[in-house]
């Protein structure tokens, strides 16, 4: 398995494209978020592409070290929270969303361990065998790497939608196969699947905007667009 700049840009520009489509099939405002995640997913490769940049002298090493903090501030802080929380805007039912809430604040706690490691570690990147091994991959130990295995794919697991609960079960499928290919690398090789599962989250939408009952207005009208009647056969 073989990464570089050109591989991050190119996994971007793939599913940068599913994230607009995913955000234009948002129906509420409180979906917004979950439907933002593959976007989102699209420009943090953008982000580690610039640090591929860096590490092989095509760029600054000052952008490079910007760059770096900001792929692993949104992997390892942002994501433990915006995930569980946007799932659970989406999810009708009370019971899971009761679960899903005890699940975001856990993600608040492995964020604030995270946020900890960064601000107080060197944070840095290097290139071994075509993957990036961050220096915060060495730091955060079994206990926290736990916590943000079960907030960031607990929530899909434990969804109402069948393709949340599929991206849920691709995701963890992602998380053994970055630990299989380098653990050290891990954070970069997982991040790296989910974009690409994120596809799930578009086809959620759409498979939700096609169950979706019509409304009492839609489903008065006939097919000529004349409002029908209750009595058949009648003028």
């Amino acid at each position: 398995m073989c990464f570089s700049a050109e591989a991050d840009f190119a996994v971007a520009a793939v599913v940068a494209p599913v994230g607009v489509a995913s955000l234009r099939a948002a129906a509420r405002p409180q979906e917004l978020l979950l439907a933002a995640l593959p976007l989102l997913l699209a420009l943090h490769q953008l982000t580690e592409g610039v640090v591929w940049l860096g590490l092989e002298g095509d760029a600054p090493g000052g952008l490079r070290d910007a760059a770096t903090r900001v792929y692993l501030a949104f992997a390892q802080v942002i994501l433990p929270v915006i995930l569980p929380l946007g799932i659970l805007l989406t999810e009708p039912d009370r019971r899971r969303r009761a679960w899903m809430s005890a699940l975001l604040v856990g993600g608040a706690v492995v964020a604030a361990r995270f946020a900890w490691i960064l601000t107080s570690n060197p944070v840095g990147a290097r290139a071994l065998d075509h993957v990036i091994i961050y220096d915060t991959d060495w730091e955060f130990g079994y206990v926290t790497a736990a916590g943000y295995v079960l907030v960031t794919c607990g929530p899909a697991l434990i969804a109402s939608s069948r393709l949340l609960r599929w991206f849920g079960v691709a995701n963890l499928a992602g998380l053994l196969l970055a630990s299989g290919v380098r653990y050290s690398a891990v954070t970069s090789i997982w991040c790296v699947a989910a974009a690409f599962v994120s596809v799930l989250v578009l086809l959620h939408f759409r498979d939700r905007a096609q169950r979706a009952p019509a409304s009492p207005q839609s489903r008065s009208l006939q097919p000529d667009g004349r409002r029908g009647s209750s009595t058949p056969g009648s003028a």
